[in-house]
């Protein structure tokens, strides 16, 4: 069993191999030349990665797309192998590369935001793989990075899709609503997982646009990362945030996960 890594740590495997730091690609690797590659990011529950399958799933579907190899048996032991150990939760991407190599690797995990700034703008448009995690999103993190905010909220048209590191939820007269699985956003998995929860719960979901000038209750952001995060500013203007809804919605989340005694009332 490897030795308990420090809190703050990282621990990485490279194609299977020993635990290293650092990766050695081609020069004429896909994924340096085209950005080609594919990923997920996903975080323990407890010590326990009780998404993987999703995560996994994913991960297959978004590789067939791309052309690239996705040994998942392979990756299944991989991310177990980098968890095991830890003295706190653990987030953990796995990169699959163009030119057919692949990381895994485990840091430990921040605090999910309890607040965020977002900022609105226009969607840069359709590439065909927008419902993929691919590696070619320079146009995300220069968004963000010339926002100054936590995160930017495409919109397309007067409708809200996606953030950059995450899916869009809007608590309207009750009712939850997030934009359709129309191929333009990414199939987020803690957003499945919410709507699941909604549904056990009885709370009214809605699938299908979010306008811009919805009046909004609440309004949050999904993740693995964020789990289920209030939005407290939009374009630097004051959002609804947390409310009622969002709050069943988390303990419900965190209760299918197995963390009913780390909820936040």
């Amino acid at each position: 069993m490897p030795q308990r890594p420090p809190r703050g740590d990282r621990r990485i495997l490279i194609d299977g191999g020993s635990l290293g730091e650092r990766v050695r690609l081609d020069v004429d690797d896909p994924v340096l030349t085209s950005g080609l590659s594919v990923f997920e990011t996903l975080r323990t529950y407890g010590g326990s990665a009780v998404l993987l399958e999703r995560h996994l799933a994913r991960l297959a579907g978004g590789a067939e797309r791309l052309g690239l190899r996705c040994p998942t048996p392979t990756l299944r032991q991989e991310v177990l192998r980098v968890i095991v150990g830890w003295d706190c939760d653990v987030k953990v991407r796995i990169t699959l590369f163009g030119g057919g190599g692949r990381s895994v690797r485990a840091t430990s995990m921040p605090h999910p935001p309890s607040a965020l700034s977002v900022a609105v703008r226009p969607w840069p448009g359709p590439n065909g793989i927008d419902d993929i995690k691919h590696g070619a999103r320079a146009p995300w993190v220069i968004s963000v990075r010339e926002s100054g905010a936590d995160d930017v909220l495409w919109r397309a048209g007067g409708h809200y899709l996606e953030a950059t590191t995450g899916n869009v939820l809007a608590v309207c007269d009750g009712t939850l609503v997030t934009p359709p699985l129309d191929g333009r956003i990414l199939p987020g998995i803690t957003r499945g997982v919410l709507l699941e929860v909604a549904d056990e719960l009885g709370i009214p979901v809605c699938e299908g646009p979010l306008s811009v000038d919805a009046v909004a209750e609440e309004l949050y952001l999904s993740s693995s990362l964020k789990i289920l995060a209030p939005i407290t500013l939009l374009n630097a203007e004051p959002a609804p945030g947390e409310g009622p809804v969002g709050l069943r919605l988390r303990k419900g989340f965190l209760a299918r996960v197995g963390l009913t005694s780390r909820v936040r009332e």
